[in-house]
């Protein structure tokens, strides 16, 4: 055999030997795209009951409400927090309007300590909130952030487009949460908000987001509007507040019940649309009365008693 001749072999081989490479590595790379492929074909879009883990390992139990996407796009998102004493069950009447209609995405959960969040059993959540523990409910913010964090894992989800919504202690931690992490929320929004329910100090979780482009929206019964205008004075006047008649039947999500309950759930429509840029064009409107929602949604006019602050 000559020198040339082994030399021309080699060569070969070693030509071979890439293209042997080069047909695995294709190979591979067809896997990882039917896996991708799969991946997307497997998300659950479907409306769930959820779990995750607050910052200090509460376990919270959610209602979770998705929007179906492309693979590639994300919806923003809404995080409801519930009055004392609720669970998320009081929230049922926001979240059509917000998935259904606006195509936000919408996680509803229980506080620590009631509703299923009672776990772990050792340390006796459901306790510490029926007697109304201060410093129980001061922890109460790190259910929210673990709310976002679990948020942040679903690739079709926006958490840059996040807003926060509370009634009575439930606007207590929302404020709190955000005033915590104000680049986390774009806004919050609240029904009949308190100075310092259950401990939790929201004149001064006013004052840190006044420094923050966090919009934040106070709604409450006339009887409980002295508190509204104390927030709005600690943000600087930022916030905005509305008031409607009544007193403390109205309460929290009982603000709903009011013979004006329609107009303050398109408030908060209007809020969430504005807040989180999503145009009228993008809304769902699936029949004429949504459209007709629409238009009542628009009215600039105060009715039905509606002052602002």
């Amino acid at each position: 055999m000559t020198p040339n001749h082994g030399r021309r072999r080699n060569l070969t081989t070693i030509a071979c030997l890439f293209a042997t490479l080069a047909s695995a590595s294709t190979a591979a790379a067809q896997v990882r795209v039917r896996g991708a492929r799969a991946a997307q074909q497997t998300i659950d879009f479907s409306d769930r009951k959820v779990t995750f883990p607050a910052m200090d390992g509460v376990e919270i139990v959610a209602d979770w409400y998705p929007v179906k996407v492309e693979e590639g796009q994300r919806t923003p998102v809404a995080i409801l927090i519930h009055m004392y004493p609720a669970t998320r069950e009081s929230w049922k009447p926001m979240v059509p309007i917000l998935r259904n209609e606006l195509g936000i995405a919408v996680l509803a959960y229980d506080i620590r300590g009631t509703g299923e969040s009672i776990k772990p059993e050792d340390r006796k959540l459901a306790e510490s909130y029926k007697n109304r523990d201060e410093a129980f409910f001061q922890n109460a913010w790190m259910d929210a952030t673990g709310a976002q964090t679990w948020l942040s894992s679903l690739p079709y989800i926006d958490t840059e487009r996040m807003i926060v919504i509370g009634a009575s202690v439930g606007c207590s931690i929302a404020l709190d949460f955000a005033a915590r992490a104000p680049l986390n929320a774009k806004g919050v929004a609240c029904l009949s908000p308190g100075e310092k329910y259950m401990g939790i100090d929201s004149l001064a979780h006013m004052r840190v987001l006044k420094d923050f482009d966090v919009k934040v929206l106070l709604i409450s019964p006339e009887a409980e509007y002295a508190a509204v205008q104390k927030l709005v004075e600690a943000s600087g006047g930022k916030a905005k507040g509305v008031k409607y008649p009544g007193g403390r039947e109205y309460h929290g999500t009982g603000i709903f019940d009011a013979k004006y309950g329609k107009k303050v759930k398109a408030r908060l429509k209007r809020f969430a649309r504005v807040v989180l840029d999503i145009k009228k064009s993008d809304a769902v409107k699936s029949d004429e009365k949504k459209k007709d929602d629409d238009k009542d949604d628009d009215d600039k006019k105060d009715d039905d008693g509606e002052q602002h602050g």
